[in-house]
């Protein structure tokens, strides 16, 4: 029986770390959450072959677990707290850029935001480009663009390059509750050489659910 890799113990643990922490995964369509609306999501994502040893010709999945929370703002645009591998935190801002919220036809929207992985060793900065369809019916199509980067907040965390994919998806169910499935293809270059290749395809499923702030009792 074949055991996995020579490699040292600690940059295993570390490439883990980063491969885990990096929330490839949207889960989300353009259409913002309405003013006083909220949403919990929890997202399951898994990069194959996340670690690989090309000398024992083994490789680890690489899983991630995330949780989201998201509030509306106004009749365009709602803002995230996203809780990523119990490791770090991003906030975003989502923007529709075609019309009011209020409209449940297809919809693009600009997805932005920022905070911290990998226990805070990195920075973390996103930008996202998403296209979904009209939301009259419980099956819902979206995709888009995304780039991510992140920065050492150490002097021990080591740079990365910026990773550059799209996603797709479909949204089961309503806004009121429901399971998304997602496909993103990510070119993202190992920063400890941990990985074969540079690029990744990361499926995800999630599962969501919504609710209105009850009114102020007089």
């Amino acid at each position: 029986m074949r055991r996995f890799s020579a490699y040292p113990l600690a940059s295993a643990l570390l490439a883990l770390s980063l491969a885990a922490c990096t929330p490839y995964s949207v889960h989300t369509t353009a259409r913002p959450l309405a003013v006083g609306e909220r949403s919990t999501s929890m997202v399951f994502s898994v990069v194959p072959g996340g670690i690989a040893d090309d000398s024992s010709r083994t490789s680890l999945a690489v899983p991630s677990i995330d949780l989201e929370r998201r509030f509306g703002l106004d009749d365009r645009s709602d803002v995230g707290l996203r809780i990523n591998s119990l490791s770090g935190a991003i906030v975003s801002y989502k923007r529709r850029l075609d019309g009011p919220t209020s409209a449940p036809t297809a919809a693009t929207a600009l997805l932005i935001g920022a905070g911290f992985v990998n226990w805070g060793q990195h920075a973390h900065v996103e930008a996202t480009l998403i296209r979904s369809g009209a939301e009259r019916a419980s099956i819902v199509p979206y995709g888009g663009l995304r780039i991510i980067q992140i920065a050492p907040l150490t002097s021990v965390a080591p740079h990365d390059a910026p990773t550059i994919g799209a996603f797709g998806g479909t949204r089961l169910g309503s806004r009121d509750g429901g399971v998304t499935i997602e496909v993103g293809a990510f070119y993202d270059r190992s920063a400890l050489k941990m990985r074969r290749g540079d690029f990744v395809i990361v499926p995800s499923i999630s599962w969501h659910g919504r609710s209105r702030r009850r009114a102020a009792r007089p």
